[in-house]
């Protein structure tokens, strides 16, 4: 593909750019038009029916009120093609009238994919009608989006198909522009190879165009003067490349003798040689940085029998596969080396801890876990591993390969496939890390995992406002215990995406009966960072939502630490945006903890945030605090953010609060977490401070 050639790619990607930013603004105006017109069109038929159903109530004869109460409603049919069902209902009366279904063939227009895009759905109103005898009538309406969607879905085609055309014809005169560069170039090129296979003699004729003229007066010139030099240089020409020839083989052999001094010549990697030396750099680097330096020797199980059945080319193939799994997971980091045979070590670089230690074995393990490919047909084929870690004890590399030496044949002699620390002590550790691990994800399978709530109380107006949702393990042996005592377990692993989603369905489960028994409560859930950062966690939280259709999506507040969320602004920011377009509001936890809170509150879209409760704790003994509690309330003041506040442990605590300006805050002062089950009787007998009440008329002290 010629230089001219590639243009069309980035004015492609320009096109694309610059229709994907007008096709989006034009979606999105012309479906917030056509929107705005289908809810302002059913709330006036709304009012309308309401207005036009309740005198026909107050008669006598009850057929006569379903005839005429029918013939409303069928008349208003035609005023609103949207309009599919309307009904009307009373303690002796149920008239419903259906439309046809006059809209399917324009619906049917609009591809199922526009329709989720342009997110018009039904609307169903319900309106209740106080009728004269003190009872309540009830008009019950169903909007369908076909309409709307029909006129949004046309606009954007007819758009869509001008612009095509409109490209088309650009593209069109650049392939004529470019046709005429490429016969021109055609005719140098043509010139150029007969050039240089030795006819001297070849000139370009004049073009018609200057350019065809300019680029034939420069060839012939050059091709003159080039002719008149080339059979003195020829005899010159051809000693000089033997003599190069020469010079670039013997470069070569040299390269490649250096390299195989240093290099397993058949996978590539590190020998032994090449291993001695980086691992001698990298133990220096762990002493003076004190960081942790594993040594995990690979030997593949049972490989002979691969030679033996499919021959040494199948396990030559093997090797080489095993080689390149290790170098790519070893990238810039780590160094990935072969010993001989089917041994391999890697040495693990600037570890922090055993945990990340046995994290990065347990990727290698499934690495080479997976199924080997050799002509055509996949073998499986594991690994057991040895560890060893040196940790600024007096070892050298001998005996750390020696140690891992010894490891891998222990996991050879307990099964095989899996691999061994070679320190008692931090097997030991190991061990209990994973056991624990597997405990956890047991309480979750067995349901011992229970979700509490803590209040969230309006101290001004004396209101409960929402609710926490807080985990807690209820263990058999050891009793209740707070997520402190067991999520750190998980929180790097999946488990705790698993954990997540379960408090998720708990949480809507149980605002589902609150709001069947009249409490529309608010109720927060933490989010643990690895579980918000999941590429389908909008998509997750979107099924889970849909499975409680009782709840709005609003009724549900997400809290992220505030540490999470400066991990990847950009990202977080992202996420966010996409919840609160379903509805769903955000809070930032524990706020004023993170070290660039101020810079980047800025940037986080989040509605609320939660001063931390260590500050609040301290603000009626510690100035400090104080001020920090009063920076983050105005802080929130100048971004229109809500603000509550944690650690809210006694009535002062809230007085203080409220002379600040913060109304919203929970805490044990107000209530403890409590069983789903205490939560509306404690929120029947709550009743506020008084001195909150007299906290609203002083002014906060300096």
């Amino acid at each position: 593909m010629g230089i001219y050639s590639r243009l069309f790619i980035p004015i492609i990607f320009l096109i694309l750019a610059v229709s994907a930013v007008r096709y989006h603004a034009l979606l999105g105006t012309e479906t917030a038009l056509a929107k705005a017109r289908y809810q302002s069109d059913a709330r006036q038929l709304d009012l309308f029916l309401a207005n036009s159903v309740l005198p026909l109530a107050v008669h006598t004869d009850t057929q006569a009120m379903r005839d005429s109460v029918r013939q409303v409603l069928r008349s208003a049919l035609p005023l609103n093609r949207s309009l599919v069902s309307a009904r009307w209902d009373t303690a002796g009366a149920h008239v419903e009238v259906l439309a046809n279904n006059k809209l399917a063939g324009t619906r049917a227009t609009v591809p199922a994919w526009f329709e989720r895009l342009a997110g018009i759905t039904a609307i169903r109103s319900r309106l209740t009608v106080a009728l004269p005898d003190g009872g309540d009538g009830i008009l019950d309406l169903h909007y369908t989006p076909g309409l709307p969607l029909a006129q949004v879905w046309h606009k954007v085609r007819e758009q869509a198909i001008l612009s095509s055309i409109n490209i088309v014809l650009v593209f069109l005169l650049l392939g004529l522009i470019l046709a005429t560069h490429r016969r021109l170039l055609a005719r140098f090129v043509q010139a150029t190879d007969r050039f240089r296979d030795g006819n001297f003699a070849v000139r370009l004729a004049a073009g018609a165009t200057p350019e065809a003229q300019a680029v034939s007066q420069s060839f012939n010139g050059m091709a003159g003067d080039i002719e008149e030099l080339l059979t003195s240089l020829k005899t010159s020409q051809r000693q000089l490349g033997e003599q190069l020839n020469e010079t670039v083989h013997m470069q070569q052999a040299l390269q490649k003798l250096s390299w195989q001094n240093y290099n397993d010549v058949l996978t590539g990697l590190p020998n032994r040689a090449a291993l001695a030396a980086r691992f001698e750099q990298e133990l220096f680097l762990a002493r003076e940085r004190q960081r942790l330096l594993a040594v995990c020797l690979f030997d593949l199980d049972h490989f002979q029998a691969i030679n033996d059945r499919y021959g040494a080319e199948a396990g030559d193939e093997i090797l080489k596969q095993v080689a390149g799994r290790l170098h790519g997971f070893a990238g810039q980091v780590h160094y990935a080396a072969r010993l001989g045979g089917d041994e391999f070590v890697m040495l693990l670089c600037g570890q922090a801890s055993i945990a990340s230690i046995e994290q990065n074995v347990t990727q290698l393990m499934a690495e080479l876990d997976r199924p080997y490919q050799c002509d055509q047909q996949a073998l499986h084929m594991t690994a057991s591993a040895g560890i060893a870690v040196y940790a600024g004890k007096d070892l050298n590399t001998e005996s750390l390969l020696r140690h891992a030496d010894h490891a891998v044949y222990q996991a050879k002699l307990t099964g095989r496939n899996q691999y061994h620390f070679f320190d008692t002590n931090l097997d030991e550790e190991v061990r209990t890390h994973h056991n624990q691990r597997t405990e956890v994800r047991q309480a979750l399978i067995n349901g011992e995992l229970r979700l509490y709530y803590q209040p969230k109380v309006n101290m001004r107006a004396g209101t409960v406002v929402g609710m926490e949702a807080l985990l807690r393990w209820q263990h058999p042996r050891r009793g209740v215990l707070a997520p402190a005592q067991f999520l750190p377990l998980v929180e790097q692993t999946d488990l705790i995406i698993d954990i997540g989603e379960w408090v998720l369905r708990q949480a809507l489960w149980q605002m589902q009966r609150w709001t069947a028994s009249g409490k529309h409560w608010v109720v927060s859930v933490n989010i643990a960072a690895r579980h918000f950062q999941q590429p389908d966690f909008v998509s997750r939280l979107e099924t889970i939502l849909g499975e409680f259709p009782g709840v709005r999506a609003s009724m549900l507040e997400l809290e992220i630490l505030e540490s999470s969320a400066l991990h990847d602004i950009e990202d977080v920011r992202r996420i966010i945006r996409a919840c609160q377009a379903l509805g769903i509001t955000f809070a930032l936890d524990d706020f004023g903890t993170g070290y660039s809170s101020m810079s980047y509150l800025k940037r986080l879209p989040a509605n609320i945030v939660k001063i931390d409760q260590s500050f609040v704790r301290n603000m009626l003994n510690d100035r400090d605090d104080l001020h920090l509690v009063r920076a983050v309330i105005g802080l929130a003041r100048s971004f229109s953010l809500t603000v509550i506040a944690e650690g809210v442990e006694s009535v002062e605590h809230g007085a203080r609060l409220i002379q600040l300006g913060c109304d919203l805050a929970q805490g044990y002062g107000i209530a403890r977490p409590m069983p789903a089950d205490a939560v509306l009787e404690w929120a029947a007998n709550f009743v506020p401070a008084p001195q909150w009440r007299i906290a609203q008329y002083s002014e906060a002290p300096i």
